[in-house]
């Protein structure tokens, strides 16, 4: 694939087996492996197996390397410095892609980008609390445009849109739900929508950000966040791309 080609923020989405498959499991690194086996349920424990794999292999043919050469790593929390708990980083192969990821039950996401920090989440549409998440992380006007929805279906649909936006904002800051998300204010009733980041209220720049949804099938929505200056195309591809994730490299 040609420079241009690789050019600007690439999406991959799709959906995973419900069964544990030992060709996922065999190209997962050993702390993925030992994550697969805390799990308690097995239909979880399949879901995260598939989905890593899957991100793994995706990662590889990109970068025209074998899975097991993937290499993943912890970035330095912006908030307290910590390489802990901070933004995932792809650690080999090297090229400078910037890197996030998602997944809610069978289905995952996953965003390249070649130049600027990129934020993806992906959520399964499903019956939300709605008081209860309400008051934890929307702001004022979100509040009031979630119970503007007709209750039931409709209010869960815009809660759930609240939700996916901030957490991918927040993940493209690189700090993750570790700060007060009412502040994240996302703009629901737009498809997209600059937003001033609220974090290092101390930085002499203003920094703009841009979140957008992005068409995740039926089951599911999901948005992504990236530097509002940040003009690169945005590269969508269908979760068709993905079919082969079901069959071993």
């Amino acid at each position: 694939m040609s420079g241009t080609a690789r050019r600007g923020v690439h999406v991959w989405s799709g959906r995973v087996r419900d069964t544990p498959a030992a060709d996922d499991v065999a190209v997962l690194d050993e702390r993925e492996r030992h994550r697969f086996a805390e799990y308690r349920d097995a239909l979880a424990a399949a879901h995260y197996a598939g989905a890593r794999a899957a991100v793994r292999r995706t990662v590889a043919r990109w970068h025209g390397v074998r899975p097991a050469e993937v290499v993943w790593g912890t970035g330095r929390c912006p908030g307290c410095g910590s390489d802990r708990h901070g933004p995932p980083l792809l650690r080999a192969p090297r090229g400078g892609w910037r890197v996030s990821v998602s997944r809610s039950g069978p289905w995952w996401m996953l965003a390249l980008s070649r130049a600027a920090p990129v934020g993806v989440d992906i959520e399964q549409r499903r019956p939300l609390t709605v008081p209860a998440v309400v008051r934890r992380c929307l702001g004022a006007q979100e509040r009031a445009h979630v119970a503007a929805a007709a209750q039931g279906a409709a209010r869960d649909e815009e809660l759930l849109r609240c939700w996916v936006r901030k957490e991918a904002v927040v993940k493209g800051w690189g700090i993750g739900l570790g700060t007060d998300l009412a502040r994240v204010a996302v703009r629901p009733e737009l498809r997209s929508a600059v937003l001033e980041r609220t974090e290092d209220e101390g930085a002499a720049a203003r920094e703009l950000w841009v979140v957008q949804d992005v068409p995740a099938g039926e089951e599911c929505l999901a948005a992504l966040s990236r530097p509002a200056d940040d003009t690169a195309p945005l590269v969508l591809r269908p979760p068709e791309a993905a079919a082969w994730q079901l069959a071993a490299p």
